[in-house]
């Protein structure tokens, strides 16, 4: 299973670097799932990203 990925967009892709086919994948929900490697996406505030890279 893969992990978490917090991103700022409604709709990612993934392809797992060209290991299964490219896919779209709805954030309508706020997190979802890659169906081919498992991969987890988390819809976060673009104001979050802001903070938490100014934090670093």
């Amino acid at each position: 299973m893969g992990s978490e990925i917090k991103v700022t967009e409604n709709v990612v892709s993934c392809s797992d670097n060209g290991q299964h086919p490219l896919v779209y994948i709805n954030l309508n929900d706020g997190k979802a799932r890659c169906q081919y490697c498992g991969q987890v996406f988390t819809l976060i505030d673009p104001k979050d990203s802001k903070a938490e890279k100014e934090a670093a």
